[in-house]
C-alpha cells in the first residue's frame, strides 16, 4: 500500500505539473495511479477498501456531477437547457440536429473525469495508510520539494533557454521546479516550510531534544525553498512564505528546548515584523529588482470578475461542463479584451467551479469545505503535546490552506500533480488505519483498512508519540 502510493506521489509530481490538456505528461501520471488503484483493489479483495462515510460522499458527488455532465441528451432538450443559443444557430444553420451533453466541450470533461478519478484513487490509497505510512509519505512529499526548489534554483540561474524546462509553454524566465506556472511550484514550496517543522516535530518525539545538525539542516533546506520562492517571483508565494514560516514554528518542540514561551512569543513576532518589512520592501521594487512589484494583470483579474459572474449566470443552474472555461470565454471575449496572451482558466477556482459545474458544484464545494474545517477542528482541539497522528494531521490541515487560499486567483487545483498531492494531504486529515497489537504487547503495523464510520470519532492508538 505504501509503495503504490508513493508511486502514485512521485508520478503526480513528476508529469503532472501542468493544466493544458494537450501536454500529455499527465497520462503517466494517470497511468501509475490507476493502475496502482487497480493493484489496491485486487490485492485488497473482499470487502472492497473503505472510506470515511462523508468524504465518500461528497467524491462521489463530485464523480456523479461530472459523469451527468456527459450523458447525451435529445436535441429539443438539450437546446433547452440555458447558454446553448449561439450552439442552436450554428447547428440549425447547418441543418443538423445532433443529441448534446450538458458539457459544451465532452473532451475536454473527459479529460477533468480522468483527473477526478485519480484525486479519487490517491485520496482511498492514502486514507489506508497507518501512521508510520502516513510518516514516510509526508517525508517523501518533504524530499519532492527539496529536489524541485533545487531545480527551479538551477533553471533560473541557466536562463530562459534552459533544457531543464519540463513544460514549452512555461514561466521561462522563473523557477518553476517540476511545474509550468511559477506560481504553484511557490505553493509547493511554503506547504514545504510547514513540513520542515513538522519533520523538526517528529525528532523531538519521546521527549527528546532534536540536535544541532537537525536544526542545521531545517535551517538550510527553509533558506532553499525561501530561494526557490524568489526565482519564481510569485508575489502570492512571498505572503505564503511569511505565513508557512509562522505554522512551522507552531511545531516547535519549546520544552524540550527550554525556551520560555513568552520569550519564543516575542522573538516570533519580530521575526514576523522583519518579514512583513521584507515582503514590503520586495512588492514596491526596493529589493528584489522589480521581479515581485503588481503589474497590470492583477487589476485585469479582477476586472474580469463581473465578466466571469455573468457568464456563469448565462448557463446556470447546471454549468457550462467541466474543463470547458477556455473556449466558452472565448466566446465571450470583447474586442478590447483580445490581447496576445489568453485566459486558459479563470484564474479564480471558486468562479470557475460556478461556470463550468453550476449550482450543484456549488453545493459540493461547500460540503468540501464544511468536511475540511469540521477535520482541521478535530486536529486542533488536543493539547499540543500530541502524538504522531495529531502532528500529521496539523501538518496537512495548513498546507492545504494555501492551495485554499491560492485557488482564489489562480489554478492549482487544474493540474494532476496538484490535484493528487491534494487529495493525499486530505486523506491524512482522516484518522488512519488502527494498528493492532501483537502477541508481545507491542504495537504492529496495520493489516487492513479500516475507517471511523462517523466524523466526530476519533479512533487513534494511544501507543503513537
Amino acid at each position: 500500500m505504501l509503495y503504490a502510493a508513493l508511486a502514485v506521489l512521485v508520478a503526480a509530481i513528476l508529469f503532472g505539473g501542468a493544466s493544458r490538456i494537450e501536454t500529455g505528461g499527465a497520462f503517466l501520471s494517470r497511468l501509475v495511479t490507476l493502475g496502482a488503484f487497480v493493484w489496491l483493489v485486487w490485492q485488497r479483495g473482499s470487502p472492497l477498501v473503505r472510506i470515511e462515510r462523508p468524504a465518500a460522499l461528497i467524491w462521489f458527488a463530485l464523480i456523479a456531477l461530472v459523469v451527468i455532465q456527459l450523458i447525451p441528451l435529445p436535441f429539443a432538450v438539450w437546446t433547452a437547457l440555458p447558454g446553448r443559443e449561439l450552439a442552436t444557430a450554428a447547428l440549425n444553420l447547418v441543418g443538423e440536429q445532433p443529441w448534446g451533453a450538458i458539457s459544451l466541450t465532452p473532451m475536454r470533461t473527459v479529460d477533468a473525469l480522468l483527473m477526478l478519478l485519480c484525486a479519487f484513487a490517491a485520496y482511498v490509497m492514502g486514507s489506508q495508510l497507518d501512521a508510520a505510512g502516513r510518516t514516510t509519505l509526508l517525508t517523501a512529499v518533504l524530499g519532492l520539494i527539496v529536489v524541485s526548489a533545487v531545480l527551479a534554483i538551477a533553471q533560473f540561474l541557466s536562463g530562459n533557454q534552459s533544457p531543464l524546462y519540463f513544460y514549452a509553454i512555461t514561466n521561462s524566465e522563473a523557477g518553476v521546479g517540476f511545474f509550468s506556472n511559477a506560481n504553484h511550484l511557490a505553493n509547493f514550496m511554503s506547504g514545504g516550510i510547514v513540513l520542515v517543522g513538522w519533520w523538526i516535530a517528529e525528532r523531538a518525539s519521546h521527549g527528546r531534544r532534536p540536535s544541532t545538525g537537525e536544526f542545521f539542516t531545517a535551517g538550510i533546506v527553509i533558506l532553499l525553498f525561501l530561494a526557490a520562492i524568489f526565482t519564481s517571483g510569485s508575489r502570492a508565494g512571498t505572503v505564503f512564505a511569511l505565513i508557512a514560516l509562522t505554522f512551522a514554528a507552531t511545531f516547535l518542540p519549546l520544552r524540550q528546548l527550554g525556551i520560555n514561551p513568552k520569550l519564543a512569543l516575542g522573538g516570533g513576532l519580530s521575526v514576523i515584523a522583519a518579514g512583513v518589512a521584507i515582503v514590503a520592501l520586495l512588492f514596491t521594487g526596493t529589493i528584489g529588482n522589480e521581479a515581485f512589484t503588481f503589474s497590470g494583470g492583477e487589476a485585469q483579474r479582477i476586472t474580469l470578475v463581473p465578466e466571469l459572474l455573468a457568464i456563469a449566470r448565462d448557463f446556470l443552474p447546471f454549468g457550462t461542463g467541466v474543463g470547458s472555461f477556455d473556449p466558452i470565454y472565448r466566446s465571450y471575449e470583447t474586442r478590447d479584451g483580445l490581447q496576445f496572451g489568453y485566459l486558459n482558466q479563470a484564474h479564480n477556482e471558486y468562479l470557475q467551479i460556478l461556470i463550468e459545474f453550476g449550482i450543484l458544484g456549488v453545493a459540493a464545494l461547500i460540503a468540501g469545505l464544511a468536511w475540511y474545517a469540521r477535520r482541521v477542528w478535530q486536529a486542533f482541539r488536543v493539547a499540543p503535546e500530541s502524538r504522531t497522528i495529531n502532528r500529521q494531521q496539523r501538518a496537512a490541515a495548513m498546507v492545504i490552506v494555501f492551495v485554499i487560499v491560492h485557488s482564489a486567483g489562480d489554478y492549482p487545483l487544474r493540474t494532476d500533480g496538484f490535484a493528487i498531492y491534494f487529495a493525499l494531504l486530505c486523506a491524512l486529515l482522516t484518522p488512519p488505519i488502527a494498528a493492532p497489537r501483537r502477541s508481545d504487547g507491542r504495537v504492529g503495523r496495520a493489516s487492513g483498512p479500516r475507517i471511523d464510520s462517523a466524523m466526530p470519532g476519533v479512533s487513534y492508538s494511544q501507543s503513537h508519540p
